[in-house]
């Protein structure tokens, strides 16, 4: 389950990670997994808390679904995820809340435009997400989850 959080200015926040063992960053959206008995707008609130701190969110509607083969930490998996929409006012994300594991690659947070992830040369997850979320603040949400799988 993923999530496009997003501030009155439509800026999604997007956190840093140092994931890779060259010491580069990816910028990828808050979310995570569902634990045992959760729905995914329970994780969403969750995720959301857990990795920003922020808990005035507001979950909306499922616009995306993504599939793909996941790679941390040598681990591959095979991911199915879910997109939400979230809304809140624009806050400063707290680390507070971060698992002892996500301290060690969470290094960073970014309320980012359309614009400027569509312009970055930072690696972002995934890495069309700028035309995206572009296309989706001019549409706004699908009917029907749109699927975003990489053919």
């Amino acid at each position: 389950m993923k999530v496009l959080l997003l501030d009155q200015a439509d800026r999604l926040l997007l956190l840093r990670g140092d994931e890779y063992a060259d010491g580069h960053s990816i910028w990828f959206p808050v979310g995570g997994g569902l634990e045992n008995g959760e729905d995914a707008v329970a994780a969403a609130l969750r995720e959301i808390d857990e990795e920003t701190g922020c808990r005035d969110v507001t979950i909306g509607p499922e616009v995306w679904r993504r599939q793909h083969l996941y790679s941390w930490r040598g681990t591959r998996t095979d991911v199915h995820e879910r997109w939400f929409v979230a809304r809140t006012s624009h806050f400063t994300p707290s680390t507070q809340a971060l698992s002892d594991e996500e301290q060690t690659y969470i290094t960073g947070f970014h309320w980012w435009t359309a614009g400027e992830l569509i312009a970055t040369t930072a690696e972002v997850f995934p890495p069309d997400l700028g035309t995206r979320f572009q296309a989706f603040l001019r549409s706004g949400a699908p009917a029907t989850p749109i699927d975003i799988s990489q053919k």
